[in-house]
């Protein structure tokens, strides 16, 4: 599977693109750490686990239009009180405060890729480049934290527009701002439907399979780690 050329644009995903959990878990950040047993999350029954995340997921979504740290450390306030109360976790409200403030602010709870950074620093010589990421306020400072916020000419982010991947809005912003067609521009993520959402909206999909639990994309282009881009660039 080859990319159409010419290419012009990049859209890039954060998540699992850019960077990852400290923890391998967006919600298990350090800071809950100090409030549970090491063993805790395996002790606690699988069902159980889906489910108490199924609950803050939905709360997530149904509340997504977030404008600033103090809605979104509220939204995260919130968030863990669902999953100590449906994890049996025993956390009290100050630590649950503790970890939501922890979540929004404390930039050790995410590492970038090694790669992440001289990638772009390359890329943007020749290609403008864009992040399309499902996240909250608090992305802006990840980015700044990782040192590549100034390498992106666009930024769309789910919780100003209060949806997430793969709604077409997402896309089209994300377009928009770019100013070229569709078809010179690739977005790179870890979600194949993520992907097919692009791809309707007619940018060109490129599958990234750095985290541990994903299986190569048979439909698009894939890639192992941010680095490998190059390589299907000049195909």
């Amino acid at each position: 599977m080859r990319l159409n050329h010419p290419i012009k644009g990049i859209f890039f995903d954060a998540g699992w693109t850019l960077y990852r959990p400290a923890n391998m878990n967006w919600f298990f950040v350090n800071k809950i750490m100090e409030f549970i047993e090491p063993n805790t999350l395996i002790k606690i029954p699988q069902k159980m686990q889906e489910a108490a995340y199924n609950l803050a997921v939905k709360y997530l979504d149904d509340n997504h239009f977030v404008l600033d740290d103090f809605e979104e450390l509220k939204q995260f306030e919130n968030v863990y009180s669902i999953l100590a109360d449906n994890l049996q976790l025993a956390l009290t409200k100050e630590q649950i405060n503790a970890v939501a403030y922890s979540k929004v602010f404390d930039m050790s709870n995410y590492i970038f890729f090694d790669d992440a950074k001289p990638t772009l620093e390359t890329l943007k010589a020749k290609y403008r480049l864009g992040v399309i990421s499902d996240c909250w306020p608090s992305i802006e400072r990840i980015l700044k934290h990782g040192g590549i916020e100034n390498y992106f000419d666009t930024k769309t982010f789910s919780c100003f527009l209060g949806t997430f991947k793969p709604d077409k809005r997402m896309y089209l912003h994300a377009l928009e701002q770019m100013n070229l067609p569709p078809e010179q521009t690739i977005f790179i993520d870890d979600s194949e439907e993520n992907l097919d959402g692009a791809e309707k909206c007619g940018i060109q999909p490129v599958h990234i399979t750095i985290r541990p639990d994903t299986n190569k994309s048979r439909k698009y282009p894939c890639i192992n780690k941010l680095s490998e881009l190059f390589a299907i660039l000049h195909e």
